[in-house]
């Protein structure tokens, strides 16, 4: 009997060493792939600040108002185009009724004269700070510009990307 329990033992000792082996390099395996990750994670967190840093710069107030005005054509708003609402025209493709397509464009109407907006006082909507000059009398031409514009917004995208094996910003 001390034999068949000592076979037993050294089985038992057999399979315990064995998992201890395979848990130790699973162990390694595992700290490994942390230490990679915590790796890959600094470098991404590094890319999101030099992105943000970009987007920064790339929203300035003075950066975008010079990019509104030389390739949209946009301007500074004056008090002469604050207007009444009634005095805008309607889109080419849609009727006054929200979105209802409508079978011809109504021509602009007048605004109303002093004494009726005395009775109803009109609050004149809120002026952002850029505005398209407007020509009612000939139709935009913002085709080229705009090219222009999305193909620098396309080489500006360009350049933020960069490949996984590129390590010049990794310092």
């Amino acid at each position: 009997m001390s034999r068949g329990l000592s076979l037993i033992a050294l089985l038992l000792l057999a399979a315990v060493s064995f998992g201890l082996y395979q848990l130790s390099y699973e162990v390694q395996r595992l700290e490994e792939e942390l230490i990679e990750m915590n790796r890959a994670l600094s470098q991404e967190r590094e890319t999101i600040g030099v992105l943000q840093a970009e987007w920064s710069y790339l929203s300035r107030p003075e950066y975008l108002q010079d990019k509104a005005l030389r390739l949209l054509g946009m301007r500074p708003a004056t008090a002469k185009d604050i207007v009444a609402i009634e005095a805008l025209p309607w889109r080419q493709d849609r009727g006054p009724d929200r979105g209802q397509p409508m079978a011809a464009a109504p021509a602009a109407q007048p605004a109303q004269p002093a004494a009726a907006s005395a009775a109803s006082p009109v609050v004149p909507p809120a002026v952002p700070s850029m505005q398209v000059a407007a020509k009612p009398e000939a139709a935009p031409s913002a085709a080229a510009p705009a090219v222009n514009f999305d193909a620098e917004v396309a080489a500006v995208l360009g350049a933020m990307q960069r490949p996984a094996n590129d390590k010049r910003r990794a310092q």
